[in-house]
């Protein structure tokens, strides 16, 4: 048999559909990201430090900013680091050639010298 809807049950309905909206939307706000995928993030140096997964030194990340180790931006007197840059040279820095790929960029780099020389009336 169904459930027939009076027009007496309509007021309580209505106090449980409001509910369970509320319960969705409170559900939703937990899923969504804090902050929106366009928006870039920034870091200042102690953030860096907390975000980093080593968790280096204050005076290590000055150093690393002197000798343009790192990506940075300087607003000031202030340096600021854009989570994406970070990201993107965390994963380029912890790439380490093989033994293979290090021979080989060394016969390349010798066969090249040896070829420019040779053109140039030197040694063979």
């Amino acid at each position: 048999m169904q459930n027939l809807i009076t027009f007496n049950d309509i007021p309580q309905l209505m106090v449980d559909v409001l509910a369970k909206l509320k319960e969705l939307d409170e559900k939703m706000d937990r899923l969504a990201p804090s902050v929106k995928a366009d928006e870039p993030q920034w870091f200042n140096v102690s953030a860096l430090i907390d975000y980093l997964p080593n968790h280096p030194a204050e005076q290590t990340i000055y150093g690393w900013t002197s000798a343009k180790k790192i990506p940075f931006h300087k607003r000031g007197k202030s340096i600021l680091f854009n989570k994406a840059e970070i990201d993107e040279w965390l994963n380029d820095s912890t790439h380490h050639k093989s033994v293979q790929e290090l021979e080989r960029d060394a016969m390349s780099y010798i066969s090249s010298k040896r070829n420019g020389v040779a053109k140039k009336g030197g040694w063979r």
